[in-house]
């Protein structure tokens, strides 16, 4: 039975001794890990919750995130990550939608939770021992041994919320065996063992951390959790060198980076055997850059996402083509589609389906969002827009609803403009990201007053300060008379993200405004 609890356990009799987590100067071995995970199913096994319930994690990159995660797998409990960027609104939506019966946040965050402290229980990591809700008081006197809970592969384990393409964000649930599938099809495609030593960057509340930890526990690798608040590249270089690292995935904005630290003699290039990049394409010069400055390196793009998995892959090579996401994993079907749902022949352009044991099972709570994102015959779409090529090779052309890529995180321009709208002074918005060095993409909104009205820019930020995470905040306001629309009435966001960068070519990317 491919359970992650399960995953754990045998690592942990295969690699008893051998660290499992590092971050900063703490760590666990396997069995130190299995132990506590044990620990914390009982804990809340022992409060009266039930096999399926959710429980909200509001926390960091750490150790406490990464047991929560196995501890929840191992009483069959269902983990709910929170984007600690969120603002209190989308945070409150979440917990709400997701229907979670327990909390388990940091200490720094028991004034924004406290109004949820006399609906159910919250527990608080790194209280002092004469603190109320401290999450280590229930823990520790728990029995380690193993538990005995009848959990099935197909359980879900985790709910992993995309921001909204309309909107509102949706839960996507992830099963225990769609996850353990991801790290087996990278694992059998990437050729990474226990012998390597995995970097997890990005917090793990999002999904590609949360499989970089999972592929290193279950197969017995040491996994090193980046341990600050904020990415700075120095500080991964420094995560790097300190702990040998031979793989991990990383946004193309920090390859920039790496590719910059091993030219200046600051990175040792020659423990790094796999790099991974996703979520934008790399042009030919850093691809070049990469593959000349770590000499052993395999460089390789993935596409994928939060509902699908890991999807196709593709191992850069110098002269290779550009712009493809790859073929199919081991095990994965992609499809080009038309709105007949027919498929189209190769070269053509049509919506991307994919089909495979790492899919999501459906959107939490949400049957007429599932419907409409799967096929009959079990085929899920994301929205992307691509062709395939005779030789089965996948590109996209056009990013789900017009997403935009800040700084690795997804902004979806609907659920910006919906806070925009919300303002009595706006009567048209539209969201579009426009390419910026540093971040990748940022933000840029342009808004129409309504008939008699005047907007104040300065209290529109407000508004989207107060309700949209920091990345998702748009970094330019600009009012304009008109937007250009389409023949059924809507804005096209297209053309009115080409008139805006005509009208202004000589804008920096860097500069905010």
């Amino acid at each position: 039975m491919l359970t992650v609890g399960e995953a754990l356990h045998g690592a942990a009799i295969r690699f008893r001794n051998k660290k499992a987590l590092i971050f900063g100067d703490q760590s666990w071995t396997f069995q130190e890990l299995d132990k506590r995970t044990n620990q914390i199913a009982r804990a809340l096994l022992d409060r009266g919750l039930k096999k399926g319930q959710r429980v909200g994690l509001l926390l960091p990159n750490g150790l406490d995130m990464a047991e929560a995660y196995f501890g929840l797998a191992k009483a069959g409990l269902v983990g709910v990550p929170i984007n600690l960027r969120w603002s209190e609104e989308e945070i409150r939506y979440a917990l709400m939608d997701s229907q979670i019966s327990v909390i388990i946040a940091e200490k720094d965050l028991r004034p924004a939770l406290q109004p949820y402290e006399s609906l159910l229980p919250v527990f608080y990591t790194h209280l002092s021992a004469d603190e109320d809700h401290n999450w280590d008081d229930i823990v520790s006197p728990m029995d380690d041994s193993p538990l005995s809970v009848a959990i099935e592969e197909n359980d879900p384990w985790v709910i992993v919320y995309t921001s909204g393409t309309t909107g509102k964000p949706k839960g996507a649930v992830r099963s225990h065996v769609s996850n353990l599938m991801i790290a087996l099809t990278l694992v059998a495609d990437l050729g990474i063992s226990s012998d390597d030593i995995g970097l997890a960057v990005l917090p793990m509340f999002h999904v590609n951390s949360l499989w970089v930890v999972t592929l290193s526990v279950i197969i017995g690798a040491t996994c090193v959790i980046y341990p600050y608040r904020s990415i700075h590249p120095q500080h991964i270089v420094d995560e790097m060198n300190q702990h040998q690292v031979t793989y991990s995935m990383f946004v193309p904005s920090l390859l920039t980076f790496l590719a910059d630290a091993v030219e200046a003699g600051k990175l040792d290039a020659k423990t790094l055997r796999v790099m991974l990049t996703a979520s934008a394409p790399l042009d030919s010069t850093l691809r070049d850059r990469i593959l000349n400055g770590f000499p052993g390196v395999r460089l390789y793009d993935i596409y994928g996402s939060t509902e699908y998995g890991a999807c196709t892959v593709i191992r850069h090579s110098a002269g290779g083509p550009l712009g493809s996401v790859g073929y199919p994993l081991v095990g994965q079907s992609v499809r080009i589609l038309n709105d007949q749902h027919q498929d189209v022949p190769p070269g053509e352009i049509g919506e991307v389906f994919a089909k495979g044991p790492t899919l999501m099972s459906g959107y939490f709570n949400n049957p007429s969002a599932t419907q409409e994102s799967f096929t009959e015959d079990g085929y899920l779409t994301v929205g992307d827009m691509g062709y395939m090529t005779a030789d089965g090779l996948l590109y996209l052309v056009d990013r789900k609803q017009d997403m935009i890529i800040m700084a690795g995180e997804n902004v979806y321009p609907v659920e910006v403009e919906s806070v925009l709208l919300r303002s009595p002074d706006v009567g048209q918005a539209t969201v579009f990201g426009v390419a910026d060095p540093r971040r990748g993409e940022r933000v840029v909104a342009l808004v129409v007053p309504r008939s008699g009205r005047t907007i104040d820019v300065a209290r529109l930020s407000e508004l989207a300060k107060s309700s949209l995470a920091d990345y998702k905040r748009p970094h330019i306001i600009e009012v304009v008379d008109s937007l250009p629309l389409g023949p059924s009435g809507k804005v096209v966001r297209r053309l009115a993200r080409d008139q805006w960068t005509e009208k202004h070519p000589q804008d920096s990317p860097g500069d905010e405004k």
